[in-house]
């Protein structure tokens, strides 16, 4: 390999990579031939290097996908954004404006793992923390992701992995989640009511990228003697006004 190849192969890997992750949907080797200028041959030895070591993964539609390794470094970065003092300052603020813990969450796998919360200190405290996970089918965050992607896919999700009742509104039947699936798309949000744990409720919101697509979900969770339901609406405004100052703050260049 000459010292020009050796100098370029890992910037045309990374171009491969960036070109994949921002736009899996429409990804095709052609095209990332085409605007990189990488001989075909190329790019396909470069993914396959990428899926070998888990940076990429090919889904069931034959899309590539971001991999377990691409995951794991986003989770770890996110605590060192940039942009980390603004986004905890709007936390910080929701927090006080509606006197809950409230947390920020991404999916990874089959669960959701908080990756920043500002505590409320309430005497009577709910132990979750950042790194702890959500259950895709029983917390307010999971059911949001969940209604986010294909509903095919969604509903194969909640039969692989739903479990006994862990609570007393925990739901186990396939055509009763189908019809919370349909009422968040609707809604555009999601609540827990005791789904998770007696006596916890929660709620959650989605924050999108630039192409509308659910990356993160801004929630809290809370005891239902402090506040049920009706008390969770009442807060979604100030909550929406965080997601969407969240949004400005996560996505900005």
């Amino acid at each position: 390999m000459s010292d020009t190849n050796s100098r370029t192969s890992p910037k045309r890997i990374l171009n491969i990579l960036e070109e994949v992750l921002l736009d899996p949907d429409n990804f095709t080797a052609k095209k990332i031939s085409h605007k990189l200028e990488i001989p075909l041959p190329t790019v396909y030895r470069h993914i396959e290097t990428l899926c070998d070591e888990k940076f990429l993964i090919a889904s069931s539609n034959k899309k590539y996908i971001p991999g377990p390794k691409i995951r794991n470094i986003i989770l770890h970065s996110l605590p060192y954004e940039p942009n980390f003092t603004l986004r905890r300052s709007y936390l910080r603020k929701l927090t006080t404006e509606i006197k809950e813990t409230v947390s920020l969450s991404v999916p990874i796998g089959t669960k959701l793992v908080y990756f920043d919360r500002i505590e409320f200190h309430w005497p009577m405290q709910l132990n979750l923390e950042a790194g702890d996970h959500l259950p895709l089918h029983a917390s307010a965050s999971g059911k949001l992701y969940l209604s986010s992607i294909k509903k095919e896919d969604a509903l194969k999700i909640f039969n692989n992995i739903k479990t006994p009742k862990s609570a007393k509104n925990t739901i186990t039947d396939i055509s009763q989640f189908k019809k919370e699936l349909n009422k968040i798309n609707k809604q555009g949000y999601a609540f827990d009511d005791e789904e998770w744990f007696n006596g916890m409720v929660g709620v959650s919101l989605p924050i999108t990228n630039y192409k509308n697509e659910l990356c993160f979900c801004l929630s809290t969770h809370t005891a239902k003697s402090r506040k049920n339901i009706d008390g969770l609406k009442k807060i979604l405004p100030s909550m929406l006004s965080a997601a969407n100052n969240l949004k400005s703050a996560l996505f900005k260049d």
